[in-house]
């Protein structure tokens, strides 16, 4: 988990203690129509990430010999997709100066494939002998490159000797100044494939200004994961611009939609940086299901030398105030608009409100990782 995942599960958890000492007060509170239901669908969205193949596919960042390791050069998209994060995460700031890394990195390619032609129609494979993905004998896609992928313990490590719970196609389909790769995780083997766990095309474009240097970074990512029973579907889109300045700023925009139960998620975030050690977030976050929208709205600030977190957001049930939360690091406080105290299964709720988006963006990170590597190669 990411140090802002827990950042922000400190928070909601905080968040909780203090409103649950809140005193009662006369007047009436908008109210969730069933609290419960909604932790539990909001787990539901986070579950979809949990099947074999897809926590297979993302130790693919860091098992020895993958053609996608993190260790490999550069980087780009992974990192950026982290700024989409659906809260506010305290080390924001280091993200935007991953966008400015990441454009640079893909300003610099002198050919218009992201992956690189010498290891298009190769099928990666793991080698008990050494330990380590090497390239086997079966082919790949013509354009792009194959990885098998083997039963993982909950480190990220293949476990031995190995056991194939699918395989992950990435071809290439880069055009022009656009990088771009589709991914495909499937269950099975080539050539009698089964489920199909994520199909999702990441893509990434960047401007340059009159002097040469990368002025917008611009990458999106579109498709669905799956788990066999439920599909998710989502669509993200990132944009930096002044990322040759010392000021650069960033918009997310994100969707995700689950088929059963019908959950639909949004987040609009945008990053302002008026000066080098403060960062500033705008967010909009809202969760539907039903004739019911759960709504978090409001800003942060992040002082970036202390890592200090100021917030002042609100919550709403179907445009109604339904809490405020405000306050600094350990003195962020959640309630009523009235004064009274939240419930337990609503507090239970507004901190799903937060581990949602939690393990959303980790998912999200996996889901552009094998381009991350590509695209900034």
């Amino acid at each position: 988990m990411s140090s802002s995942g827990r950042t922000w599960r400190g928070f909601a958890a905080g968040a909780a203690l203090v409103a649950a000492a809140c005193g009662e007060s006369a007047g009436p509170a908008p109210t969730l129509s069933n609290p419960q239901q909604l932790s539990s669908d909001l787990q539901t969205v986070g579950n979809v990430f949990q099947t074999p193949p897809f926590q297979s596919f993302a130790a693919l960042a860091t098992v020895p010999g993958s053609p996608v390791a993190a260790s490999a050069p550069a980087g780009a998209l992974l990192s950026a997709a982290r700024v989409a994060a659906p809260q506010p995460y305290a080390d924001a700031p280091a993200q935007l100066q991953v966008l400015r890394s990441a454009a640079s990195a893909l300003s610099s390619r002198l050919t218009a494939q992201v992956i690189p032609p010498d290891l298009w129609g190769k099928t990666f494979v793991w080698d008990v002998n050494t330990h380590q993905y090497a390239v086997g004998a079966d082919p790949g896609p013509s354009t792009g490159v194959r990885i098998i992928l083997y039963q993982v313990d909950a480190n990220g490590a293949v476990i031995e000797p190995p056991q194939a719970v699918g395989f992950v196609d990435l071809v290439d389909q880069s055009s022009g100044n656009t990088n771009q790769v589709h991914v495909t995780v499937q269950g099975g083997r080539p050539g009698s494939a089964g489920t199909t766990y994520a199909d999702y095309v990441v893509s990434a474009t960047v401007v340059t200004s009159g002097t040469g240097a990368v002025s917008e970074f611009t990458a999106t990512a579109l498709g669905s994961v799956s788990d066999g029973t439920r599909t998710l579907h989502f669509n993200a889109a990132f944009h930096a611009t002044n990322l040759d300045t010392d000021n650069p700023d960033a918009q997310v925009d994100v969707t995700w939609d689950l088929d059963h139960p019908a959950v639909s998620v949004a987040l609009h975030e945008t990053l302002t940086t008026p000066d080098a050690d403060h960062v500033n977030l705008t967010i909009d976050f809202s969760v539907t299901r039903g004739g019911e929208t759960v709504r978090l709205t409001g800003t942060v600030s992040v002082v970036v030398s202390t890592q200090s977190v100021t917030a002042d957001l609100t919550v709403y049930v179907n445009g109604a105030t339904f809490a405020r939360i405000s306050g600094s690091d350990a003195t962020i406080q959640a309630r009523h608009p009235n004064g009274s105290a939240l419930s337990q299964d609503e507090e239970a709720a507004i901190v799903q409100m937060f581990v949602l988006p939690d393990r959303l963006v980790e998912a999200i990170e996996q889901l552009f990782h094998p381009a991350e590597h590509f695209l900034g190669a």
